[in-house]
């Protein structure tokens, strides 16, 4: 039975939080200038969740060499449970709705197919 070390996860997560917050960072100095409606704005988090699991998932399954679905699947589901408690704890009470399953099913499957091409790179 082999043994998996599983701490590239965790340091997915991390740089995928990294990732998320310039692309917050960003997003904010844009705000200050331009008008953005309700629309951009949640397409905005859409794709920085996105491309945050991405990498996330991606460094983490060429770290490990292995089970790059599964390690996907781990750095997304982390990612997730973390904002979704940043969330709470910040007031937005609404994050655990359908458009919450839905982001979380996305998540999945962005994490499990970055995990793919992050062990095949």
């Amino acid at each position: 039975m082999e043994k998996y070390n599983y701490i590239p996860a965790a340091e997915g997560v991390l740089r995928s939080f990294i990732i998320t917050v310039l692309m917050l960072l960003m997003f904010a100095v844009v705000m200050t200038f331009v008008e953005v409606n309700e629309f951009v704005n949640s397409i905005f988090y859409v794709v920085t969740t996105i491309l945050s699991i991405m990498y996330g998932a991606i460094y983490a399954s060429r770290k490990i060499k292995r089970k790059g679905w599964l390690v996907g699947i781990i750095v997304a589901i982390l990612y997730i449970i973390i904002l979704y408690i940043v969330s709470i704890i910040s007031g937005n009470s609404s994050v655990i709705g359908s458009e919450g399953i839905k982001r979380l099913i996305l998540a999945l499957l962005v994490g499990g197919m970055s995990g793919i091409i992050g062990v095949n790179l």
